[in-house]
């Protein structure tokens, strides 16, 4: 009986040094991914503001453009009317 009992025991805290085992191997796996999921957001954080910078210059440049038409346009208009005045 004692014999059984002992390898009882020594089963019991093999199972608990594997089930110790296992958890640190799994919280271990989970903080490398946390930090490689961090790293990764900031990566597509930085790629999506240069777009978006990117994207707001040629919006700006685009204006611009418009701005300098809107005014040529203008001058014509003044230009036809005091045309049609005199």
């Amino acid at each position: 009986m004692e014999a059984e009992k002992s390898i009882w025991e020594e089963n019991i805290e093999l199972w608990e040094k594997w089930s110790n085992d296992c958890q640190g191997t799994m919280f271990k796996a989970m903080e490398t991914a946390l930090q490689q999921s961090s790293s990764f957001r900031a990566e597509i954080d930085k790629a999506t503001n240069a777009a978006i910078s990117t994207q707001v210059g040629v919006a700006l440049a685009a204006i611009k453009v418009l701005e300098c038409q809107i005014e040529g346009l203008t001058t014509q208009v003044e230009e036809l009317k005091a045309l049609q005045r005199n």
